[in-house]
């Protein structure tokens, strides 16, 4: 026999755990992701990055908590020179910098690893996705005229859209 696990509020709503609504966006991020593009990028997965995209441009990223890393993130479980990450020999590499809540690759703890399309990457709490992305939807983000409100609209409407089709999929 097996036991429904899924959660149930009062009027027969179905609730999410913040971990669900996270494992649920990271599937859809790794199904939505541009196979024809070459740009890759982390896409955050956990709040408070959830949906937030650094585009990797350069051969080498500094990542920490300090101010002073190419990618920053105030979190107090990010040590203030975490990891980086770095292109060389043709693949991306993330490099643990000794930091004291460490760094992960689809969960597994790493001093130094090589990452495909798809991992998800942890700095202490934080977690990120590896993918590529489409530079052309990227770019509509960053159109002048854009504002804050716009650019919140639109990523929140995809994702709205994303975990209805997450909804309907669990059903």
């Amino acid at each position: 026999m097996t036991q429904n696990t899924q959660k149930v509020g009062p009027q027969g709503t179905q609730v999410f755990d913040a971990s669900d609504v996270e494992s649920m966006l990271a599937k859809e991020i790794a199904q939505q992701h541009c196979k024809d593009s070459d740009q890759p990028a982390l896409i955050g997965v956990s709040a408070p990055y959830t949906g937030r995209q650094f585009l990797l441009k350069e051969t080498k990223y500094r990542i920490g908590r300090s101010d002073d890393n190419d990618i920053a993130l105030d979190d107090s479980s990010v040590s203030s020179a975490h990891a980086q990450l770095v292109y060389r020999d043709g693949e991306w590499v993330v490099i643990n910098l000794l930091s004291s809540n460490g760094t992960f690759v689809n969960g597994g703890k790493v001093a130094e690893t090589a990452i495909n399309v798809g991992d998800r990457i942890g700095f202490g709490g934080v977690e990120f996705m590896f993918i590529h992305v489409d530079t052309a939807q990227t770019e509509e983000l960053d159109k002048p005229g854009m504002g804050l409100g716009s650019k919140v609209a639109l990523i929140g409407g995809t994702l709205i859209i994303a975990l209805a089709a997450v909804a309907l999929y669990l059903m």
